[in-house]
């Protein structure tokens, strides 16, 4: 599966969506929006508290309905509408950075004891979807879910920490990841573009080559040294033509910055940086222009996992990674897999096949490393020799098996009144393979007898059915093809072949008898 194609077409659909300002929440702010917002007299929105993220009282400035501005709105869940505030703690999408989620509460006290005014309606609450920046406006895109809100009033902004925390977390390590693939790969690596959001981190990159299973540890190792030496992130505003002259400062190469310009320093502190600015240590620190949140020191970050690395256009790698608790959880599943194949390296035989089986099934289903996943791929190898060796013993041992079952139903048909008619018989434990050896055992020793087996597998829910017809039989209209098919469709399946030889396959074991029935019936009827 080319997961890195997969991954880039889903990002450029994203990058549509929230291109169109607010898409995916089904909001459009025009051009035209913004000059009636100065017409009415709405100052700029004051998101200067956007980088502490804490809650924050705001006044409601204006109302967006999608159309239109209203002065005040009612609950309605299905309605989405843009808040404008006097000022946010939250973030607008930007630069990669995905927006902030939260919400906007009123409480209405008559201040009586607390008591809540029969006329104001009580609380009011906004949740908050989505992030906008239209202009020196912030829009604050979701629902209201309670109550009733008007211009004018003034509640509590508050933003989901979590994600905020886990937003944070991956951009720092971001930052750091762009150092290490610079060390590791060389300095010719240069950002094209980068995805921060509260799941994981994609950071896109110009390189000549993919990188290699050890260059991907080497960079694993290089970031999680930096949360373990729990290195400071700071962030101050400078005056661009400075900040430009700091030794080893990023930059995305025909990005246009403001004057001053934010710059992010991780392992020193940006007065350090300004004062000394050609001090050739600090090529070896993460020092980028920034415009987003980041952590206040590394260790916040707890761990990072890199989970892939591809190719997405020619010239340009994508790599995606996990930070925190759901890094943690990919290290945690990789060490439970080890351990888990170390356990099944001392089984045998059919035990060993279904915990092969099983295990491939779970490494499938979990989020694991890029590392950890050839490691673990690896480690399976032998498993994978000596359970195909099992198997092929194990069918050796069933075609055996289904063939003395066969000479035996052959060595009683033959002694029998009548033995050129039609053996029907059902044969245990046999899979298709089996079940045509067993066809060849009898027709070895019954050459004008035709013969159908049958053989059910209640485990796995089907049914193996093979026939052989000879010439004298097919002359008379009963044909192996037609025969198995009969006996398939009585037992919730389908199939047929030629007419000396064929098999088939039935759906539903406990309906055996019934097919064993409707192939002797079968066979009685061309008889």
């Amino acid at each position: 599966v080319d997961v890195a194609g997969y991954e880039a077409l889903m990002e450029a659909a994203r990058e549509k969506s929230r291109a169109a300002g607010g898409a995916e929440t089904g909001m459009h702010f025009p051009p035209d929006a913004i000059a009636k917002l100065e017409e009415l007299g709405v100052k700029p929105t004051d998101d200067q508290g956007k980088f502490a993220g804490k809650p924050a009282n705001a006044t409601l400035m204006a109302i967006w309905n999608g159309k239109s501005f209203d002065e005040h709105v009612e609950a309605d869940s299905s309605a989405a509408l843009a808040f404008i505030f006097d000022r946010t703690p939250m973030y607008a999408e930007m630069g990669g950075q995905v927006a902030d989620h939260g919400s906007f509460r009123v409480d209405r006290s008559s201040g009586h004891g607390g008591e809540i005014e029969r006329t104001s309606g009580g609380s009011s609450v906004f949740v908050v979807e989505d992030v906008q920046r239209a202009g020196s406006y912030v829009l604050h895109i979701g629902r209201l879910k309670h109550g009733r809100m008007s211009c004018g009033e003034t509640g509590q902004l508050m933003l989901e920490r979590d994600r905020r925390e886990a937003i944070r977390s991956n951009h720092s390590a971001t930052h750091v990841l762009n150092l290490a693939l610079r060390a590791v790969a060389g300095d010719e690596v240069e950002q094209k573009g980068s995805l921060v959001d509260d799941e994981k981190l994609r950071f896109d990159y110009a390189a000549k080559a993919a990188l290699t299973l050890d260059q991907i540890r080497e960079v694993e190792r290089r970031v999680n040294a930096a949360i373990a030496a729990n290195l400071a992130v700071d962030a101050r505003e400078v005056p661009l033509a400075v900040a430009r002259g700091i030794n080893g400062v990023r930059a995305v190469f025909g990005e246009r910055y403001p004057d001053p310009v934010r710059v992010v320093s991780i392992g020193a502190t940006v007065a350090e940086l300004v004062a000394k600015p050609a001090n050739p240590a600090w090529s070896g620190l993460s020092i980028e222009f920034c415009g987003g949140t980041h952590l206040g020191h590394m260790g916040e970050a707890r761990q990072f996992v890199l989970v892939s690395e591809g190719g997405l256009a020619a010239g340009v790698r994508r790599v995606f990674a996990l930070t925190g608790p759901r890094a943690m959880a990919a290290q945690m599943a990789a060490d439970g897999l080890a351990q888990r194949i170390a356990e099944a390296s001392r089984l045998d035989g059919e035990a060993l096949v279904r915990e092969l089986t099983e295990i491939t099934k779970v490494m499938e289903s979990l989020e694991l490393g890029a590392v950890a996943r050839v490691e673990t791929d690896r480690a399976l190898e032998p498993l994978r020799e000596k359970a195909k060796a099992a198997r092929k013993q194990a069918e050796g041992a069933a075609r055996d098996i289904a063939v003395a079952q066969a000479r035996q139903l052959v060595e009683a048909h033959a002694a029998s009144a009548a033995p050129a008619r039609p053996l029907v018989a059902m044969i245990n434990g046999a899979d298709a393979p089996a079940l045509l050896a067993a066809i060849d055992a009898a027709r070895a020793k019954l050459a004008d007898t035709p013969v159908l087996f049958l053989s059910p597998d209640f485990d796995g829910g089907k049914v193996a059915i093979a026939a052989t017809c000879p010439k004298s039989a097919i002359d008379k209209g009963l044909k192996a093809g037609d025969w198995v098919k009969a006996a398939a469709q009585a037992c919730g399946g389908a199939g047929g072949g030629r007419p000396d030889t064929a098999q088939a396959g039935g759906k539903d074991p406990s309906k055996t008898r019934e097919a064993l029935e409707a192939a002797g019936a079968f066979a009685a009827g061309k008889a």
